[in-house]
């Protein structure tokens, strides 16, 4: 995905912060959790704090424990101009806070610091929630291979039956609590 410019973002967010060498664990832990894969300190130092590409790991803690955490990575040769949006994560158990949101917009904030004029990410095909939040941070699909445009068009009728059974969902609930209402009348 690529948002082929950083004007207009909203503002940056309060309460990220750059990870520090005390963070590797909680990092470890927390990627473990979001990725179902394993993560210890020798990755997280490898493919994160130590790798120079990756120019500041951002983290949103609650208290002692780090909720969130992405990336700023830079690849000029194959992205020109534009910064990597890398290993956005987010506590499983507090999907939905908008901490997705707050640490990838960072990480665009970040970006236009360091004078880059653009931001790409990829992310897998199943991770609904997160390519939600990337469009809703003005991303676009790029249609690298032949095989992307397919897989886009069942992400985006994935995303359409999502919000479609969200909403019969709630009509639901309103419905039950309506006649539960009027039940007791």
């Amino acid at each position: 995905m690529r948002r082929p410019d950083l004007v207009d973002l909203p503002p940056a967010p309060a309460g990220v912060e750059s990870a520090s060498a005390d963070d590797i664990p909680r990092l470890a832990s927390l990627l473990t959790a979001a990725f179902d894969e394993a993560w210890d300190v020798d990755r997280v130092r490898r493919d994160l704090i130590d790798d120079p590409s990756v120019r500041r790991t951002l983290i949103i803690r609650d208290g002692d424990v780090v909720v969130a955490t992405a990336s700023a990575r830079v690849l000029p040769s194959d992205y020109p101009g534009a910064g990597y949006v890398h290993w956005v994560a987010s506590d499983p158990t507090r999907r939905g806070q908008g901490l997705g949101f707050s640490v990838t917009l960072a990480v665009l904030h970040d970006f236009i610091a360091e004078g880059l004029l653009a931001a790409v990410l990829e992310t897998d095909d199943q991770r609904l929630s997160a390519i939600r939040v990337y469009l809703g941070l003005g991303f676009v699909p790029q249609y690298r291979d032949e095989s992307h445009q397919l897989r886009w068009s069942k992400i985006f009728t994935a995303l359409v039956e999502e919000r479609l059974r969200s909403r019969r969902d709630t009509c639901r609930t309103r419905d039950r609590t309506g006649a539960e209402q009027q039940h007791r009348r």
